[in-house]
């Protein structure tokens, strides 16, 4: 239940019952000096369950909010938050974080710098479901990593990781030079083949363009529309990127392949005009999208 919410019960109530409630009585007034206001019984009820009402209101608002006030809660909310995602169709069904959250963190409300473009960033928490390893490990699946506003119960951002399936077919591979032990530098290097694939329609459908995910964002973010923008990027890649075209499909702005490192998104109605990102990356092994408030390079 938010403030609208609560307002609007309370306008279930007619205004001239609580007016008359506290109306001036002039016949009574010589009979109780010191007093200028008068209520009779009845006027005296509908007052108080006025007040009553909005005091329960404004308890149960609260209480809505206090559901995501607590790490427990925020697994909890986290959880049920992907489900809402999967059924928008923002990620694929498939997507799934068994087991309990592995880390809660509680996020400060805090005000970020300019490269932030001076965004608030709102008390939260961040609610990592990556078990005892990262995607690909173990024959683990999915991982991820999601901020959880605690006033609207909403994931603000995420991380969510998928492992490539161990028939799937690599798109490239890297030689790399490892230390054989790193904590022990003095036994040398050795080298390893890292394979990346481009799983991503783990993440979301294959046929989804970056028009359409950001429709269903500003859906869920309550936002009335959206502009993909042209990016300056000062401040970690040092480069501009032209703004895609919204039919792109959007397992082709990864930053492996793309001209684009990733998005940046203004959404109507957002504070301060502050941008949104999405990104998508391969790793050794697995893929990751990460969009929202929270990126790599503010």
């Amino acid at each position: 239940m938010n403030r609208e919410d609560v307002f609007e019960a309370f306008g279930g109530i007619d205004d001239a019952y609580v007016a008359e409630s506290a109306r001036y009585v002039p016949g009574n007034a010589d009979s109780a000096p010191g007093r200028i206001v008068h209520m009779n019984k009845k006027r005296w009820i509908t007052f108080l369950i006025a007040a009553v009402l909005m005091l329960t209101l404004s308890v149960t608002a609260y209480a809505a909010h206090a559901a995501v006030s607590s790490p427990k809660a925020a697994e909890k909310v986290a959880q049920e938050q992907i489900e809402v995602w999967k059924e928008l169709g923002i990620l694929s069904p498939e997507v799934s974080f068994d087991g309990k959250a592995n880390d809660i963190r509680e996020m400060e409300e805090e005000e970020g710098g300019a490269a932030w473009f001076g965004r608030l960033f709102p008390h939260s928490y961040q609610v990592f479901f990556y078990g005892p390893h990262r995607p690909g490990e173990d024959g683990q699946k999915y991982g991820c990593s999601l901020w959880v506003d605690t006033m609207t119960g909403k994931i603000t951002a995420a991380n969510i990781d998928a492992a490539a399936d161990e028939d799937a077919i690599p798109v490239r591979e890297e030689e790399i030079e490892m230390p054989i032990d790193p904590a022990n530098p003095d036994k040398g290097m050795e080298k390893s083949t890292w394979y990346f694939y481009d799983n991503y329609d783990d993440l979301f459908p294959a046929d989804m363009t970056v028009d359409r995910f950001c429709e269903l964002l500003a859906a869920y973010w309550g936002f009335s529309g959206y502009t993909i923008a042209d990016t300056d990027d000062e401040y970690f890649y040092n480069q501009h990127f032209d703004a895609i075209d919204g039919s792109t499909l959007l397992k082709d702005i990864n930053s492996d392949t793309s001209e684009n490192y990733y998005l940046t998104v203004f959404f109507d109605g957002d504070q301060k005009g502050a941008p949104m990102y999405i990104q998508l990356h391969q790793f050794p092994g697995y893929v990751t999208l990460t969009l929202g408030t929270y990126h790599a390079v503010g």
